[in-house]
């Protein structure tokens, strides 16, 4: 063994005898030592990656922080590291894209717009009366629990009727932005405690459980949606997207995130390839078939395959299927929002004279409304609709088919 060999060798040994309380190990050419280091929030020693010098002056004052605290995202970080032989602009590179990759949020974007706003205004809670932020004590949970409470509702209904605080579901939320935030920070959350759930519970019994369901559109409704409809591109693109997302039953963020090279047509109908959705956050994805409606049908004017074709000649051959118009009424490259789609219904509803308090989930909910009037199996209806769960199709089912044969008709005869 040669005399640098050796020497190499023996700094591995040394640098391992010197680190009793962690495990060493090369990666490349780069000696990165595992050293627990103190939670004062949790009492445990999670682990975080350190190099030899960096170790050394761990071992002196037991006070080096993880260069990605905060991140929370499994109680490791990387430390700057210093190759022996050249590399470093490269490490460093992959070193932050890592930290990038933990400090992002792994929630679907509707969950972290969401998530953002709420956090705002815990902060804003926070900075007006002086309170820490993070870590937030449970104290001040308490006091902001209590501030959502007696504070008027801001939305348009809400309004009107006078609403006094926000509805359990809203609060939820918040707490669980509040929780995600000291997650990604490494922190313990506050929402946990005792005092936060004994809150929450009380709240609970005070303002129900219950939540608000938007109406369905029904089949029979859609007829007259369509007829009061214009001919030109903006209500070509509106009766595509009511048709589609009806025959579909699809959630409103999978319908607006549809592209056109996502779409197999054929003379059965049409394969539609949904890429990812609310139970699917890996993005597995999944296809979809819509029927095509034979045209001597008397309702083949609801076919969403033919108003999908006739769309796609305006749209071209790939990009967002469903995209906005401008003020000048011309057709642009920007994809629909999913609020978009609760616009344009209550839109093309009240101009047809058409009744009803619908969201965008009021095209999916018609859908399993009317199979299930119609005594489709739950597995068939599962099949189009993505759900992994029966409870939830029979939550739908059983609302839909309340007034089904009512028990006291076949006891009075």
């Amino acid at each position: 063994m040669s005399s640098s060999r050796r020497a190499r060798r023996a700094a591995g040994t040394a640098c391992f005898e010197r680190t009793s309380r962690g495990v060493s190990r090369p990666v490349s050419h780069v000696n990165i030592v595992f050293v627990p280091e103190k939670n004062p929030f949790s009492g445990t020693e999670p682990r975080r990656l350190l190099t030899e010098e960096d170790e050394v002056e761990t071992a002196v004052d037991g006070s080096q922080a993880s260069p990605l605290a905060g991140n929370g995202a499994s109680g490791h970080a990387l430390a700057a590291i210093e190759p022996l032989e050249g590399g470093g602009a490269v490490l460093a590179k992959l070193a932050r894209a890592v930290e990038h990759d933990l400090a992002t949020p792994d929630h679907a974007p509707a969950t972290e717009r969401a998530y953002v706003h709420d956090w705002a205004d815990f902060a804003a809670f926070c900075g007006r009366h002086g309170l820490a932020l993070l870590p937030a004590a449970p104290q001040t949970l308490a006091l902001y629990l209590k501030a959502l409470e007696t504070q008027r509702s801001r939305s348009p209904a809400g309004l009107a009727a006078g609403t006094v605080g926000l509805s359990l579901p809203t609060l939820r939320r918040r707490l669980a932005a509040i929780a995600s935030r000291h997650a990604t920070a490494g922190l313990e959350t506050p929402t946990e405690h005792s005092l936060v759930r004994r809150l929450l519970r009380r709240y609970s019994r005070a303002r129900g459980t219950a939540v608000r369901k938007k109406e369905p559109l029904l089949i029979d409704q859609l007829p007259a949606i369509l007829m009061a409809m214009p001919d030109d591109e903006l209500a070509m693109r509106d009766r595509a997207l009511l048709l589609l997302g009806y025959a579909g039953a699809f959630r409103r963020s999978e319908l607006v995130a549809l592209d056109v090279e996502q779409l197999r047509f054929s003379k059965a109908g049409c394969y539609v390839w949904i890429a990812s959705a609310k139970n699917d956050p890996r993005k597995s994805g999944r296809e979809l078939f819509v029927p095509r409606l034979p045209a001597t049908s008397t309702k083949a004017e609801l076919c969403a395959v033919v108003a999908l074709e006739r769309w796609l000649v305006i749209v071209g051959p790939a990009g967002a299927v469903f995209r906005t118009f401008n003020l000048l009424g011309e057709l642009t490259i920007t994809r629909l929002d999913s609020g978009d789609v609760a616009r344009i219904l209550r839109r093309r509803s009240s101009a047809a004279g058409v009744a009803g308090d619908f969201a965008g989930h009021s095209l999916r909910r018609g859908f399993i409304t009317n199979a299930a009037k119609k005594k489709v199996p739950i597995e068939n209806i599962k099949r189009v609709t993505g759900q992994r769960s029966s409870g939830i199709v029979l939550n739908y089912i059983a609302t839909a088919t309340l007034d089904d044969e009512p028990p006291l008709l076949e006891i009075i005869g």
